[in-house]
């Protein structure tokens, strides 16, 4: 039929009753022609015996789907919300969706899912379709994989998102127990972690034994901390926690009950308190709090539980019978006052009139009577917590006697490295005073830990508290380095020294680093090397 260019099609179907179509209805009469395009392909030939299911889909085929008929993979092992949504959305508004949606259908069912990642894609480009109704986020390009299993899809979705570098230690952990769930439904068997690890890796998943030990732990005994947890803090505290559990054990509370009784409270706890932004997630807060727990419920005391802990790791298979021989647990009790600056003055003016210029290292074996000195004046105060840029110390006249400067650098040093919880005055001693074990915990878990702990050394060896015989003499009972000093030369607890020591003191122990003492920016070596000196001096003389 010839119509003449000047006749409008629009005018000629209106003439004869014809309404043209909304575009909705337009859109819904395309998709029903899709539809049946699409079924029509999966009509048997004639005389064929079998014909392509409904489902069959081939396999990296290309589509132009409506964004509403592809869902989202409601198992996707990430669960963090994308940080950077609202920059992908914009991106996607402006450019569209670059790296097209890879999809598949489940058997059975007429809509498609995401076969690899793109959850994060494909809500931004619906919800672009809802804000603005614009044509170009109605359909969006898809790559249509056939279907192979649920696992299958669950590895492709780990897979992509790990390249993505785009998934929490959590989702991680949850994700791959989750494949190996499935895996075994599917194949009707268990599979040993070495087995499961075989099989992912021919997925492009790279993983371990120590991997899928720590993903396991994580997920089934520490779950409630599950979303704060990373690699290095489950590095940190699954050890801890077996240890723990190892102590438990040898006073009868079994796995079951510690982590009901133990971890898992303090794992509410510290849950809530971070949900409540009153604390950040650490690791040694959470050990922290289950280390107390389970103190308390043992009756031990922090130290003696830290003193446990530390001999477990040391003498592994040893009973609790030897601990407690080596470790000597006592009831808890009210915690003492610690030390100030000007208590360790006032202590080391009581004690200064016994400090004779190093007898003991000046070759005398035997503790020499008090001789008196007078006090000279104290170093000015300094917190033991402050840092090297901040410390300083006022210069000593070198026309004070030996003995007097001796102590004034004794006092600085004590003062500078806030040990005056370790300082006790010992009249009997060589220098007047032992060093014992700070009051406030270990000092390798302090600010300042290494200066704190070399010079914990430097006035430990200079008192002379590492002989034997100087000690039975020169400490009185009770003393607890006197106990452990002289216990060394029995079998039975052999080892209480170095354990009491590796456990409250830590660090390179008696060979100190010499880039420390010589480092001209750490005023506390510097009072140290002046120590030494001092007492190097005194022997030459």
């Amino acid at each position: 039929m010839n119509i003449p260019s000047s006749i409008k099609m629009v005018d000629l179907a209106a003439k004869h009753g014809f309404t043209p179509k909304s575009d909705s209805e337009k859109r819904t009469v395309r998709e029903r022609l899709k539809l049946e395009v699409s079924n029509s392909l999966n009509v048997p030939a004639p005389n064929s015996e079998s014909g392509l299911k409904h489902d069959t889909e081939v396999d990296d085929s290309w589509a132009s789907l409506p964004v509403t008929a592809v869902h989202f993979y409601e198992r996707n092992p990430r669960k963090a919300n994308n940080e950077a949504y609202a920059d992908l959305k914009e991106s996607i508004r402006v450019n569209g969706i670059l790296q097209p949606l890879t999809v598949t259908k489940r058997p059975g069912e007429t809509h498609y899912i995401l076969y690899a990642g793109g959850n994060t894609r494909l809500q931004a480009i619906r919800e672009l379709w809802e804000e603005t109704g614009d044509p170009k986020f109605r359909e969006t390009r898809v790559i249509i994989k056939a279907w192979r299993g649920e696992a299958s899809v669950l590895l492709a979705h780990m897979a992509e998102n790990t390249q993505r570098n785009d998934m929490t230690f959590w989702d991680r952990a949850n994700g791959t127990l989750e494949i190996k769930r499935q895996m075994e439904e599917e194949g009707g068997k268990t599979l040993s972690h070495r087995e499961f690890e075989a099989e992912i890796k021919k997925f492009g998943l790279q993983t371990d034994l120590r991997t899928l030990s720590m993903y396991r732990f994580a997920v089934e005994k520490i779950a409630d901390v599950g979303p704060w947890l990373s690699g290095l803090a489950v590095r940190a505290i699954q050890p801890r926690l077996n240890l723990l559990l190892k102590l438990a054990n040898h006073h009868d509370i079994e796995e079951s009950a510690f982590y009901a009784e133990v971890v898992t409270p303090t794992a509410k706890t510290i849950a809530g308190m971070v949900l409540e932004d009153s604390h950040a997630f650490t690791a040694d807060l959470f050990l922290g709090r289950c280390e107390a727990s389970l103190s308390a419920r043992l009756e031990l005391t922090e130290r003696d539980m830290g003193k446990f802990l530390t001999a477990m790791e040391r003498f592994p298979d040893m009973t609790l019978e030897g601990l407690q021989r080596i470790c000597k647990p006592q009831r808890p009790v009210e915690p003492q006052t610690q030390s100030t600056p000007e208590s360790v003055g006032q202590e080391l003016g009581k004690s200064s009139q016994s400090i004779a210029l190093a007898p003991r290292l000046l070759g005398i074996t035997t503790p020499t009577k008090p001789t008196a000195t007078e006090h000279g004046e104290r170093s000015q105060r300094v917190s033991s917590t402050a840092s090297h840029s901040t410390v300083s110390f006022p210069p000593i006249p070198a026309e004070r006697g030996e003995s007097d400067r001796l102590m004034t650098l004794i006092q600085q040093v004590l003062v500078s490295a806030g040990l005056g919880s370790c300082y006790e005055p010992s009249p009997g001693m060589p220098m007047g005073y032992c060093m014992g074990f700070p009051k406030d915990g270990p000092l390798d878990l302090k600010e300042n830990a290494q200066s704190r702990q070399a010079a914990w050394w430097v006035l430990a060896m200079a008192s002379g508290q590492f002989e034997t015989e100087v000690c039975r003499s020169g400490l009185e009972e009770p003393n607890e380095w006197r106990t452990l000093i002289l216990e060394e030369g029995s079998q039975e607890t052999l080892g209480g020294l170095e354990l009491a020591i590796q456990h409250n003191i830590g660090g390179q122990g008696e060979f100190l680093p010499i880039p420390w003492l010589l480092n001209p920016d750490n005023p506390i070596a510097g009072v140290c090397l002046e120590l030494l000196s001092v007492i190097r001096g005194g022997a030459r003389s």
